[in-house]
Parts: C-alpha cells; structure tokens; sequence
C-alpha cells in the first residue's frame, strides 16, 4: 500500500519538478547469475519534502511468464519497467554482493521536469512493456535515451574494441558460459563498437556519463557507493575443468583411442548444436544471433556421421565436406571475419580426428594406425 501511494504521489507532484528533488543513476556490480553477469542499471527519484525514494527498473521480466525459454530465444520475451522503494533496492543488491555506485545528475527544474514526465509516459501500462534487446533495448539503453531525451549528447566515436570483445571481458571467470554465448552470437558482434554503442553495458554508460556534459556543464554533480561488499576470492571450479582443458585432453587421448561409441557421442553432441545454431539463425527475432558462422564448423551435417557409423560404414564424400568446412572455419577466424571462442580448438582437433578416421576407412589412404604411429613419434 506504501509502495502504491508513493507511486501516485510522484506521478501527481513530482512531475512538476521542484528543488528538492535528486535524480541519480545507479550501476550495479556483476554477479553471478546469468542475467546478472554484465551488471544493472536504474534510475534513482529522490523527493524529501515528500519523503519518497524510489528505483525505476528498464530491465524486470519473470521467471514464471509461459513458455519463458521458448520466448526469450525467440525475441518475444517481453521486459517491463518496474519501480521499488530504494531500501528494498538496495537490500537486494547487497545481499547478491553487487556494489551500487550512485551518479548525482546535476539537473535544473526543467530538465528533473523533462525526466520526470518521460518516466511517467514509460510507466503507463500500454508503455511499460517491452521487447528486449541484448545490445538495443536494456536498462541501460533504455537510461541512456532517456538522457539523451533531455539533451545529453553522448560521443559516438568508434573504439578499438568489437562488441564481443567487450562481452568477453565480463566472462573470464565463466568459461563454459562464455563458451555458449560465443556459440550462440553471430558475425555482426565482431564490428567494432563505437562509444554510443557500448553503453550497452552498465559499466560503460557509467563512464559516459561521467564524462557527459548538459547545456555546457558537467553532467554528473557527484558520485558516491552506497553499500560495502567484502571481497571474497572463492575457488573456482569452471577455470579447473574450463572447456579447454576438457577438450583438449580429451582430443589428446582421441588422438591414439577414438572408439565407435564416442565417435557417435561427439557426432550427435555436434550436429545438434549445429541445429540448435541454424534455427536461431532462422526464427529468433534476436538479431545478435543472424548471420552466425559457428555453423560452418559446427555443422549440423555430423548428423548424418551416426546411421553410417552404427552401420560401420563411410562416406568419403561426406568426410572431405566436414574436413573442408574445419579449414574454412580456421581462414574465417584468421581473417576476423567471425572470431570463435577459444575453447574451439582442441574441439575442431577432435573433429580433424574423427574426419580423417572416417576418410582413412576408405581404400587407398594411410592407415590410421600408421598415421597414430608417425604423430607418436613426432611428439616423442
């Protein structure tokens, strides 16, 4: 009940934009969730003389909306704007061990007015909701045009980094999630980024917004934290079995020992994946994913590895196609047409493996066994 008639009095008094209202940006540390893992952005409303302090969220969704995975894989997902009272805000972050930043913005009462009356528009129930946008509509796109709303005009120069580098750099600690989100992402994500671009990230609206101006002057009045994280350095397990050192041991032992049984396992775990690929290609309305070259070596064409090795049998013309498709993924990544994760590497060593046993079961070409015996010696 507190939270609805806070909610009316800002929407009835506030819009009129008096002194002592404050108008802040909050960043939000990374966590460890998925969704959290690039961090949060929200705008803060503080009015004393009417004793309200209040969060407006641009990212919310639930967990519990109908066919949630199906939705969000499909770009039809839809996120809401959202408002909290800033105890319960900060309660939140503090126990999820994410620090929040505040940027004081240094507004006149037009432009808390402007603010104000935009957010009010954003808030109304044929407005809240939303199509999400990985790199185009998230709460911190969704911060960044509201100030641009009011005249903040943010740098657009082009940075030496593509979007996926930037992605990458929160992913270090995750490897196996870097891994699918790499998997998933397409060419687009490695043009470079330019500054506007980048906000698409907390952190980065952060720090373009500190070095904003409004109508000739500083944009941000003062900065401040306002909870205290002890850092705690746990151990962690994803950088000891990280994808790879999994793959790569396990393309050193497929190198001597690649029975059928796993021939079939890898076949299977490709090919699909190599589907997975092309149906996001085709039906998500996420344009991040188009146009993704993870297909060419993960190819949805292992599939047709698996009746052909339950039957012990080959297809030579199968096997160059796949050997070839491996050495175009390579030129590909070399020319930064498409840059891969680099967990790929033993993998597309297991698949050059499983390739050159299936062509060296056909007549006239080096045993593997002699082969295993040559590469033996070399490493000797």
């Amino acid at each position: 009940m507190k939270n609805i008639l806070s909610i009316i009095i800002l929407f009835s008094q506030l819009s009129y934009a008096s002194e002592n209202i404050e108008i802040s940006i909050l960043t939000c540390s990374v966590g460890q969730e998925v969704y959290s893992v690039f961090g949060h952005t929200a705008i803060r409303i503080v009015d004393r003389s009417n004793n309200i302090d209040e969060v407006y969220n641009f990212g919310m969704f639930d967990f519990d909306t109908p066919n949630f995975e199906y939705k969000y894989l499909k770009g039809k997902l839809k996120y809401h704007r959202g408002v909290q009272q800033m105890e319960d805000f900060i309660k939140i972050y503090t126990y999820e061990r994410r620090v929040v930043t505040e940027q004081i913005l240094d507004l006149n009462a037009d432009e808390k007015r402007e603010i104000l009356d935009r957010l009010r528009f954003l808030y109304k129930p044929e407005n809240r909701f939303y199509l999400y946008s990985f790199l185009e509509k998230n709460c911190s796109t969704e911060t960044r045009e509201l100030l641009t709303y009011i005249g903040v005009d943010f740098e657009n120069q082009k940075i030496e980094k593509s979007n996926r580098s930037l992605i990458n750099s929160y992913l270090n600690e995750m490897p196996w999630l870097k891994l699918g989100i790499n998997l998933v992402l397409g060419k687009s994500l490695d043009r470079n980024s330019n500054r506007n671009q980048s906000m698409f990230l907390p952190d980065y609206l952060q720090k373009e917004i500190d070095a904003s101006t409004l109508k000739g002057k500083r944009l941000v009045k003062s900065e401040q934290t306002l909870n205290s994280i002890e850092n705690k350095v746990g151990f962690n397990v994803q950088k000891i079995f990280s994808p790879i050192v999994l793959f790569s041991l396990l393309a050193v032992l497929f190198l001597f020992k690649f029975p059928k049984s796993f021939r079939i396992i890898i076949s299977l775990g490709i090919g699909f994946t190599g589907l997975f690929i092309l149906m996001l290609w085709i039906f998500s309305g996420h344009e991040e994913v188009k146009a993704n070259l993870n297909i060419i070596w993960c190819n949805p064409l292992y599939l047709l590895y698996i009746p052909l090795l339950i039957k012990n049998k080959s297809n030579i013309i199968l096997s160059f196609v796949l050997m070839i498709s491996i050495v175009s993924a390579v030129f590909i990544w070399i020319i930064k047409v498409q840059v891969f994760d680099i967990s790929i590497i033993p993998l597309l060593s297991i698949l050059g493996i499983l390739n050159l046993k299936e062509i060296n079961r056909e007549p006239g070409f080096l045993a593997w066994s002699e082969l295993k015996e040559k590469i033996g010696k070399k490493l000797i």
